[in-house]
């Protein structure tokens, strides 16, 4: 896991480094932004959860091999 989350800040900008957003601006951010909501939990936590419209999902252990999914031109917000 320790490689996987310095290959991924080695292929992530300076400029795109994760910012952690209050849930009370998520909603005025997904105004302004359109950003890519994205939810890393596995399928139980979302069954068990639930989870919100909109939503992407690739549970964690998946993301290595599916970043292609992801946009390059919004912000991603995480789950």
């Amino acid at each position: 896991m320790k490689i996987f989350i310095f290959l991924l800040l080695l292929l992530v900008p300076v400029w795109a480094q994760p910012t952690l957003i209050p849930t009370t601006e998520i909603e005025s951010v997904r105004q302004e932004k359109e950003p890519f909501f994205l939810d890393v939990r596995s399928a139980e936590e979302i069954h068990r959860l639930g989870t919100l419209p909109d939503y992407y999902n690739i549970p964690v252990e998946e993301l290595e091999q599916r970043l292609s999914e992801l946009p390059t031109d919004r912000p991603i917000l995480t789950a």
